[in-house]
């Protein structure tokens, strides 16, 4: 099809969501019958040629993969009104997200979807993509048979003009080193993957797999399983039938004191992983907080015509991405910080830090232009001026400012 010409084939557009960060809005549609997603640029962005291409890009990869747990890239097409689309299989279903939050999903159910899961990446894997953004909310469970389908395949993208909270949040699935910007494989999806058994695990749904979890999220690409078999071996690992017979015997020797003292161990556990995370925080919250005067003074305000607020979001994106990994978990339910809210207040001091600093640039050089001014109303503001303080001078500056304009 030409580039320039729109297909009529698609009828029936309804919106299905837009993110408030990002790129893609969704829609749903209907071609020869069939129930068919939209996914397309938002319209501010539809003449964008990064934008463009980067959605050409997402097609050509998806078209290749031809797997039943990745949902299927049917074509893509120019819409009249809406620019260039991927035109995608639609699935009848719920988010893994979703599922988890409300607690619709068996133990039983759970290991299915993270075997379908593994399954889906191994696919791609095999064909040399990496997943990159995989989340609970990119996992659809379908409505039929409680199967995993992935969705929304690609380098999350960190837009500066997002809500920095919400950003920070849904980037703790995201491998360490995707989010620095360096060199990733397909042990960044193994991440990913054991960020969701943890999620899954911290709501109590099925904590079995948490020991995977561990060795899935290490901050080392090197200290992770190697490839998603391995993983899918370990979730799907079964105890000899003997083994199985003695530690049964064993829990039930123990099984009054486990019954009294486990949970008091795990939230120990917990708690010192919890204020390991808190202190690694604040460690690195305390170097972010001493690069101020640095930012002061790569952000210094060099005209009286410049405004006092200024777009620091190069810097503030920075800080998010270093600060994401430690997002993401309930440590105030701990008795502890509330790390969220303690990154929010960051950003907003660096930048009244930033604005106070371009404010006293200002002062400086108003009363710098003042004193050095020889109109009348500069002159006649002077002239009572006897060994005036840096107080007294500005305020006469300021007066002369508003009698200049």
């Amino acid at each position: 099809m030409s580039e320039s010409n729109f297909t009529t084939e698609y009828a029936d557009l309804r919106p299905l969501l837009t993110l408030s960060h990002g790129n893609s809005r969704l829609f749903t549609a209907q071609c020869n019958g069939r129930k068919v997603v939209i996914k397309t640029l938002k319209a501010d962005r539809a003449d964008n040629a990064q934008c463009r291409a980067a959605l050409r890009n997402e097609y050509e990869m998806t078209a290749l993969i031809d797997n039943k747990f990745v949902r299927k890239a049917i074509d893509f097409v120019r819409i009249e009104g809406l620019g260039d689309c991927i035109v995608l299989e639609f699935v009848e279903g719920k988010t893994l997200a979703e599922h988890v939050r409300v607690g619709t999903l068996s133990k039983k159910q759970v290991k299915n979807v993270l075997v379908d899961i593994c399954d889906g990446l191994s696919c791609l894997h095999r064909n040399n993509m990496v997943h990159c953004n995989l989340k609970p909310e990119n996992i659809i469970v379908t409505a039929a048979d409680c199967r995993a389908k992935l969705i929304d395949i690609g380098v999350p993208v960190t837009d500066p003009d997002a809500d920095r909270e919400l950003l920070i949040k849904e980037m703790e699935f995201i491998a360490p080193e995707i989010i620095k910007g360096e060199s990733y494989d397909n042990r960044a999806d193994i991440f990913s993957l054991g960020k969701i058994m943890e999620f899954i695990g911290e709501r109590n749904i099925a904590r079995q797999f948490l020991p995977v979890a561990t060795h899935c999220t290490q901050f080392s690409k090197e200290q992770r399983y190697d490839s998603i078999a391995e993983v899918r071996s370990a979730i799907t690992k079964e105890h000899p039938t003997m083994k199985v017979v003695v530690l049964a015997i064993a829990l039930v020797v123990v099984g009054a004191m486990a019954y009294i003292y486990v949970p008091k161990i795990a939230a120990n556990v917990d708690k010192e992983r919890a204020e390991r995370r808190v202190a690694e925080f604040n460690r690195e919250l305390g170097k972010m907080q001493d690069e101020l005067p640095e930012l002061c003074k790569k952000y210094e305000l060099k005209s009286l015509s410049e405004p006092v607020a200024v777009d620091w979001s190069e810097d503030s994106v920075r800080y998010m991405q270093g600060l994401s990994q430690y997002i993401g978990h309930d440590e105030a339910a701990l008795g502890l910080e509330d790390i969220s809210a303690k990154a929010v207040r960051f950003f907003e001091q660096q930048r009244a830090g930033i604005e106070e600093s371009r404010q006293s640039d200002f002062n400086r050089l108003l009363v710098n232009e003042f004193k050095n001014a020889n109109d009348s109303i500069a002159v006649t503001l002077r002239t009572p001026l006897v060994d005036p303080t840096d107080e007294q001078w500005l305020t006469e500056a300021e007066k002369w400012l508003q009698q200049m304009k």
